[in-house]
């Protein structure tokens, strides 16, 4: 059975490939005569785009129709992919073709699919029938060769196209053309083509296209149209053949065609394509950390100002764009925006140097249309500037003042003074330098600055030098601080010779100062003195008066101006001498004491009888008492200035010849030593360093020579001021003939002679002879000034104490005279007498007063109160007389008993002056001439009140009566009213520093109303009583200042860095520079950079115009 079944089924396929050979031969038939027929009617028909869909669509039913019956459907039963006939219809084919099988193979096909493996005998009659027809060739029955006669059907179309093809090709190529694109209108042939230089139709919206028309043949017609939309437009002849249009502003798709001479070309179609655009854009800026400015975001801004350093991040959002390409500069290669969505691009950068930048937008069809340039300004960060104004202390050379300005555009780190101190032994001392921070506002862009530097710590010597400039970092982030310096400044200590120079001027000056207000103080007590005798008559003031007491007024102050400045010139000479010269103790106390004079010459009191003038000009009322005052204190003022001129010179005077002495010690051992080293050296010149060393021994002589000259003539000028004082040392006495100083320089002459001529042991022995000799002379003018001023001192000490003898007789005569008057009245015929004994005891206090004025210019001991006591002395004694002229008793006992008190006050001063000078020559004559340092401490208030009660004590219990006792409760009363103005003065002094008061006011009454008991010679016990409270006050008032002084002290010790007192001639520079400080620390931190740098250029001038 499986035999006949693979009989059957190559029958099928041979079946079925007859079927697809005859399909190929009808099929091709069909499809090319369909194809010749459709393609004739196009050809001679030149159908519309209509028709010839119709043809096309029809020629393709057909063609699918047949492929399919004829071909694809028998290839689809050939592989079994769509169902083929049956074993039965294969089986009647068979039995159709073959008459002796007829129904057999049919039959035994059906028995097959009835039996069953339990029906034995037909299994058995299936396989008989088998073996009967397997025998039989099925496929016979298909003949394929049949297939020969439907060539009649495809040989005559196919010849025919061929033929055809051969000798027209175009019927076919362009009637197919025109069916296969029947959409397209196909014109009439014309005798010209239209040819389209146009490549590419693609156009962007709202973006013009021009088209160019080029015509080719032998007939041109002269105008084309252009039809679009169903508009009709002419267009532009460029020439014969070529013609253009152009369309504007393209919104949408279109179509158009060109008509010339009633010929139209084909059709073409414009197609909108987009164009990338940018829509917005914003550019996020990250400032750099250092410049502590908020981060900003700006919109649709391309060119940016930016400080160098700055994170940038653009973020771009765009239509129909693929790629945004962002180019720096010159690159070649342009960047690729990151695109984290679509139509959004991000692009970041750092901000370091300026340059173009230009953004493109790209997609498949191009890129954006204009060009997008923007520039990128990047602010550098520039250095800093700085400017130094230098002010140095040319009087002690202690301080260096200076300040400046400092600018940069974001800010600074440091700000420093750098130096480098140049000793001016350089063999012996090393150059090292050192910088030191100032402070600073790290984020204000303009600011001052200003230092004041103590140079004490340096230790500068005379002729060392201090090269230092100022310089500033500023806060660069980016680049790392850059730093800007000042002018490089030197600031110089003078040498020994140049300090000494200085000096000498500085002491000149000074002298003449003292002198110029001498001069304009005597003027002034002239002028005064005029001005109250023209008054004296008047009652009322004029007009002249008035201007009379502007100019006294005008000419006071300009007395006070020089006055002050005196006082600022001698305190800097002061100074100066201290911190440059060895001066000893005694030389440095007569500088205080010349010093505190100066000081005095303003008083308060004179201020106020001054200010008590100027008022009278308010109310025109006359005032003989304030002139007469005031004539009084400007006599007192011309006798204290000239009693300073004379002490600066006696001054200056003991300095210099202190200086001589001292510099002929140093120059004779400097000579001395000069002379052990040449004994030292050898002097046979076999060698350069032997002829060097040879060389320095003459320079170093040569140097000596020439110093010893200069103290030859400092000499000379010593001697030429001991002339000027008005009471001479007798300096020019010392070597008249000046044999000793023609030795010392013929030694030294002939020692530099030897040292030429290479004698050296003769030198060393000359050079030892000169210096023996300056020691000797150096020891004959220390001795003969000790022998001076310990006779001058014993002459000042026998005139003082004449001066107190005189002073106490006239102040018991005072006290007796004015008894008399206290017993007398007008009618009395003692009247008259006791007058005239008033006038001898005036001119005895004249006498007094010349002799005190004379004795002051030579005693520094001499406090100045001492002159101005005088004065009152003088001016109670003048009351009085005109009070016995006025015949007014009580004025004039008044006046008496202030007299006394005067000159009480006087003689307890001078009489502590006198012991203070007798303890003073005795530490000298202890020392041999020389002064001991250490003084012997005063007694305090408490000690004073003290010894005074148990005098007053003693007086009580010792019964003494009579002139004695009124001697002796004058004493005391004199002392009491000593110790209250002490106390006084101390309150006084407290309360000008600004300290707490002390509380005194009780006890100042006490003292007061014990000085009343002792005028009035009542020696009760309430007043020992009042005088022991007194002490206990005073010794509890001590405690507390030892206590005030001692935390002082401990803080002043725990201070570090104690700013020392700054020269006067800095203190406006340096308020200047503060009040600049303080405008610019007022600058509100939150301004934005451009208006912050605004107001920094603003209080920057301000604080300039302040200087």
């Amino acid at each position: 059975m499986n035999i006949l079944l693979q009989k059957l089924t190559a029958y099928k396929k041979k079946y079925y490939r007859n079927l697809l050979i005859r399909g190929l031969l009808l099929g091709g038939s069909l499809i090319l005569t369909t194809y010749l027929i459709v393609n004739t009617a196009e050809f001679f028909g030149r159908f519309n785009p209509i028709m010839r869909a119709g043809l096309l669509f029809t020629f393709l039913g057909i063609t699918g129709y047949v492929l399919y019956q004829y071909i694809i459907d028998p290839v689809l039963k050939l592989n079994n992919i769509s169902k083929p006939i049956s074993n039965e219809e294969a089986a009647r084919q068979i039995g159709k073709y073959f008459t002796n099988i007829d129904d057999k193979l049919l039959n035994t096909i059906q028995l097959q699919s009835l039996s069953t493996s339990q029906n034995q005998l037909l299994l058995a009659s299936i396989d008989q029938r088998t073996q009967q027809l397997s025998l039989i060739p099925f496929t016979d029955a298909v003949d394929i060769s049949q297939n020969r006669r439907y060539l009649r059907y495809i040989v005559p179309p196919a010849l025919i196209i061929l033929l055809i093809l051969a000798r027209f090709p175009k019927f076919f190529t362009d009637s197919s053309q025109r069916i296969v694109n029947f959409r397209k209108v196909y014109l009439p042939e014309a005798p010209f083509s239209f040819e389209l230089k146009n490549k590419n139709l693609d156009v962007f919206k709202n973006e013009d296209l021009t088209v160019t028309l080029h015509l080719e043949g032998n007939s041109l017609p002269e105008t084309v149209y252009l039809y679009t939309n169903g508009r009709k437009q002419k267009m532009t002849a460029i020439d014969a053949r070529n013609f253009s249009f152009t369309f504007n502003k393209i919104q949408k798709a279109f179509d158009f065609h060109f008509e010339a001479a009633d010929f139209q070309s084909n059709g073409y179609e414009v197609h909108l394509i987009p164009r990338p655009s940018l829509e917005i854009f914003s550019a996020k800026l990250k400032y750099p950390t250092y410049l502590k400015r908020t981060d900003e975001i700006l919109n649709n801004v391309g060119n940016l100002l930016v400080p160098e350093g700055t994170q940038i991040q653009w973020e771009f959002k765009s239509a129909d764009t693929d790629s945004l390409l962002v180019t720096f500069g010159n690159a070649s290669n342009p960047t690729v925006a990151e695109q984290p969505s679509e139509e959004t691009f991000l692009f970041s950068t750092k901000a370091t140097k300026s340059e173009n930048y230009q953004v493109k937008l790209k997609n498949r069809f191009g890129f954006n249309k204009e060009d997008i340039n923007y520039f990128l300004d990047v602010i550098p960060d520039q250095y800093p500037k700085i400017t130094l104004e230098s002010f140095k202390d040319t009087t002690l050379f202690n301080y260096l003042v200076f300040g400046g300005n400092i600018a940069d555009d974001y800010g600074f780190s440091k700000l420093a003074i750098v130096y480098s101190v140049i000793p001016a032994d350089e063999e012996n001392k090393s150059q090292h330098t050192g910088t030191i921070p100032l402070n600073l506002q790290a984020n204000q862009t303009i600011q001052n600055y200003y230092h004041q530097w103590s140079l004490e710590k340096l230790q500068l010597a005379p002729g060392d030098k201090i090269q230092y400039y100022v310089q500033v970092w500023d806060n660069d982030g980016v680049n790392g601080p850059k730093a800007a310096k000042s002018q490089v400044f030197t600031f110089a200590i003078p040498n020994d010779k140049q300090l000494e120079d200085n000096q000498e001027q500085l002491s000149k000056q000074t002298s003449s100062k003292i002198s110029s207000a001498l001069t304009k103080a005597s003027r002034l007590k002239k002028e005064i003195n005029t001005l109250e005798d023209r008054l004296k008559t008047k009652k009322q003031l004029d007009f002249q008066d008035k201007k009379q007491i502007e100019e006294v007024l005008k000419k006071r102050q300009e007395l006070n101006a020089e006055l002050e400045k005196l006082q600022e010139q001698m305190k800097s000479l002061n100074q100066q001498q201290n911190r440059f010269s060895e001066t000893n103790p005694q030389l440095m106390e007569k500088m205080d004491q010349l010093q505190k004079l100066m000081n005095n010459l303003l008083d308060e009191e004179t201020k106020k009888l001054y200010e008590e003038l100027e008022k009278l000009l308010e109310t025109n009322k006359n005032n003989f008492n304030l002139l007469d005052k005031l004539s009084q204190k400007e006599n007192t003022l011309e006798k204290e200035i000239e009693r300073a001129l004379e002490m600066f010179k006696q001054l200056q005077f003991e300095q210099k010849i202190d200086k001589q002495i001292n510099d002929l010690k140093e120059l004779a051992k400097e000579q001395q030593k000069l002379a052990e080293k040449t004994e030292d050296t050898k002097n046979n010149n076999t060698n350069d360093s032997q002829q060097k060393e040879q060389k320095e021994l003459e320079k170093k002589q040569q140097d000596l020579n020439e110093k010893f000259e200069e103290q030859k003539q400092n000499l000379e000028e010593l001697k030429e001021m001991d002339k000027e004082l008005e009471q001479p040392t007798g300096l020019e006495q010392m070597d008249q003939d000046g044999q000793k100083e023609k030795d010392i320089s013929e030694k030294q002459k002939q020692s530099l002679d030897q040292l030429q001529n290479n004698q050296n042991k003769k030198a060393s022995q000359n050079q030892k002879d000169a210096a023996q000799k300056m020691e000797q002379m150096a020891k004959e003018m220390e001795q003969m000034q000790g022998g001076m001023e310990m006779e001058q001192n014993q002459e000042n000490l026998d005139d003082l104490r004449d001066i107190l003898e005189n002073l106490i007789t006239l102040s018991f005569d005072q006290e007796k005279l004015m008894k008399d008057f206290r017993n007398v009245n007008l009618s009395d015929p003692r009247f008259p007498k006791l007058a005239q004994e008033q006038l001898k005891l005036k001119d005895d206090a004249k006498i007094i007063e010349d002799s005190l004025y004379s004795l002051a210019k030579r005693v520094f001991q001499l406090e100045s109160f001492v002159t101005r006591e005088v004065t009152e002395m003088k001016q109670h004694m003048d009351e009085s007389t005109r009070g016995i002229k006025e015949r007014r008793l009580s004025l004039a006992t008044g006046q008496q008993q202030l007299a006394m008190t005067s000159m009480n006050n006087l003689a307890l001063m001078l009489n502590d002056a006198l012991k203070q000078m007798q303890e003073q020559m005795k530490n000298a004559k202890a020392g041999k001439g020389k002064p001991k340092p250490n003084k012997k401490p005063q007694p305090g208030m408490s000690e004073l009140q003290q010894q005074l009660n148990k005098q007053i004590q003693d007086l009580k219990q010792g019964g003494k009566s009579g002139r004695q006792l009124s001697e002796e409760l004058a004493k005391m009363a004199a002392q009491q009213e000593m110790i209250r103005k002490a106390l006084q003065q101390m309150e006084k002094s407290r309360n000008e520093k600004g300290e707490k008061p002390g509380g005194m006011e009780d006890l100042l009454k006490k003292m007061e109303e014990t000085e009343k008991d002792l005028v009035n010679k009542n020696l009760s016990q309430d007043m020992l009583k009042r005088n022991q409270d007194i002490v206990t006050r005073l010794l509890e008032a001590e405690k507390s200042q030892r206590e005030r002084d001692e935390d002082e002290q401990r803080k002043a010790e725990q201070a570090k860095d104690v700013k020392p007192s700054v020269p006067p001639a800095f203190e406006q520079y340096i308020k200047n520079k503060e009040k600049q400080i303080e405008l610019l620390k007022t600058i509100p931190p939150a301004l934005s950079p451009y208006y912050r740098k605004e107001v920094d250029e603003y209080f920057k001038k301000l604080g300039d115009s302040t200087k």
